[in-house]
């Protein structure tokens, strides 16, 4: 797991923080807003074989990887290494709002 804000998000010409990912495409992807207090993925084990990258852009919550929750809020990056559980869970108060995309090699 790596964890940045938004302001230390690099791009090249044409991929998303390649010296952290290096050249991967973006797989699959969207946005998605939480209903207050749900939990993504409430299945026990929830992993890729490719990292996915969380950005996070309303809202607090927290993000167990592998056991570890993780605090975060509107601003934080967090890339889940391939391999590693993750699940999300919204806050009540302030619910989430994150972009995620799911990272594939290129071709």
């Amino acid at each position: 797991m790596k964890k940045l804000t938004i302001t230390e998000l690099r791009f090249s010409d044409s991929r998303l923080q390649p010296d952290l990912l290096g050249d991967v495409i973006i797989a699959r992807g969207g946005v998605y807003i939480f209903k207050p207090g749900e939990i993504a993925h409430p299945e026990p084990r929830h992993v890729h074989d490719t990292a996915e990258v969380f950005i996070f852009v309303q809202g607090s919550g927290v993000l167990p990887i592998d056991g570890v929750e993780y605090p975060v809020k509107t601003g934080d990056v967090f890339v889940v290494e391939p391999g590693e559980d993750h699940h999300l869970r919204s806050s009540v108060e302030d619910p989430l709002v994150s972009a995620w995309y799911v990272m594939a090699p290129h071709a």
